[in-house]
């Protein structure tokens, strides 16, 4: 659980790799206000941060690169923050991340990588991912373009959401791919997933829904041995705890990775377009050249290709099987990797990055809701990921169900 406030800032001061900013005097107001907790929210006083993509007030919003350190300050909080401190969330500071967001791996070779014990911590939300982990907070706020909420919670035995776009106000978070961003959420509960939602999207409703649970047995095959099993004993369990569930050999998500494999992912055009004038600049020269060579990598995709396998996630989108339909898949194929060997090849890095965003860009290409949930851990001892995607704008229904799937398995991830 979070430690109580003065701990809380005094670990996020001693650990500069997790946070950026630390924002004690906020803080200190924030908790000063409280009222009495009776009849407040399950959140009221809870501690949050903030990745270091979303804008509080007076603080300069880095994106974890050199090249915006000498931005002015944010004039105002994020539409989230605001959320948020309106709610009785107390802010902590701003959390370290890869370079603009732009990578699955989470390093950071500016101000440092907040590593697994010699593990990558997955990204782009490294730092917010790791402050969860570390106790240093009960909730922290990310974003999620093609997986970087959900990629960190995996690696670190946490609860990981990305909500349908457009779900969360997005005024004051920098964007990477303005097509494909959205805030996402990280906390060691599936239970404070859903208050925390609440909050952020002011949608309180909890459904009674009998979710019906597909194993996508192409995607899951796509995944290590040892993670492949372990997402498919989780369904099984769930199965016998009453949930419907079925196996599939494919879904609409298979055929989405697919597109993505042949043709590439346009959220890496967008990202490129976006930062084209920085690419062509002396500025270059300060950005992490792993994220870099992705961008120019991914200037080169071809416009005409981007724009079919767009239309063509619009029709899978428009196929989803019913609005009571989960599926079911690894959230990431393997568990943390080694950052030595990672860091220290660019080919390397560039083949695990996408190998690491493989089963979770499908439902950002398709604008899903999607949510991770910590289900094992492998015999060296990384934590293992299950990742249920639902139906389009059924946020509250995915969450409840992975509360249910939360209770009926007993699952404890990281967090006591």
């Amino acid at each position: 659980m979070a430690m109580p406030l003065d701990r809380a800032l005094a670990a996020a001061r001693a650990a500069p790799d997790v946070f950026l900013t630390v924002t004690g005097e906020r803080a200190r107001r924030e908790a000063d206000r409280l009222a009495p907790a009776s009849g407040q929210g399950a959140l009221y006083g809870a501690t949050v941060s903030w990745k270091d993509m979303i804008a509080l007030a007076d603080v300069v919003t880095t994106a974890g690169s050199k090249t915006r350190l000498n931005t002015p300050p944010a004039p105002a909080d994020a539409g989230v923050v605001r959320r948020a401190a309106a709610a009785g969330l107390i802010t902590i500071g701003t959390t370290n991340l890869s370079e603009f967001a732009f990578s699955g791996i989470g390093q950071n070779p500016h101000f440092g990588t907040p590593l697994i014990a010699g593990r990558v911590p997955g990204g782009s939300s490294s730092g917010a991912a790791a402050s969860v982990a570390r106790g240093m907070v009960r909730l922290a706020v990310g974003t999620d373009t093609a997986g970087s909420c959900r990629v960190p919670a995996a690696f670190h035995g946490l609860f990981g959401f990305r909500p349908t776009r457009g779900r969360y106000p997005m005024t004051g978070v920098l964007p990477l791919a303005p097509d494909y961003d959205t805030v996402g959420l990280i906390t060691c509960t599936a239970r404070d997933l859903l208050d925390l939602d609440a909050i952020l999207s002011g949608d309180a409703d909890e459904p009674d829904s009998a979710p019906q649970i597909w194993l996508d047995q192409y995607a899951t095959a796509r995944a290590r041995s040892e993670v492949a099993d372990t997402v498919r004993s989780a369904v099984e369990a769930a199965h016998s705890q009453r949930f419907a569930m079925t196996q599939k050999p494919r879904s609409l998500l298979s055929d989405a990775m697919d597109l993505i494999a042949a043709q590439g992912w346009p959220g890496g055009a967008n990202a490129a377009a976006l930062y084209h004038d920085l690419l062509q600049s002396e500025a270059v020269a300060q950005v992490d050249p792993l994220v870099a060579a992705r961008l120019q990598r991914a200037a080169r995709l071809s416009p005409d290709a981007m724009a079919k396998l767009r239309t063509s996630a619009v029709d899978l989108r428009g196929r989803w099987p019913a609005p009571d339909t989960l599926i079911a898949l690894p959230t990431v194929p393997f568990g943390a990797p080694l950052a030595e060997p990672l860091l220290s090849d660019p080919e390397t890095y560039a083949r695990i990055n996408q190998q690491a965003l493989s089963l979770t860009m499908p439902a950002s290409l398709l604008d899903l809701p999607a949510v991770t949930l910590p289900v094992g851990q492998t015999a060296a001892g990384q934590w293992i990921g299950l990742q249920l995607v639902g139906a389009p704008h059924c946020d509250r229904a995915l969450l409840i169900a992975a509360c249910k799937l939360e209770h009926a398995l007993e699952l404890k991830g990281l967090c006591p």
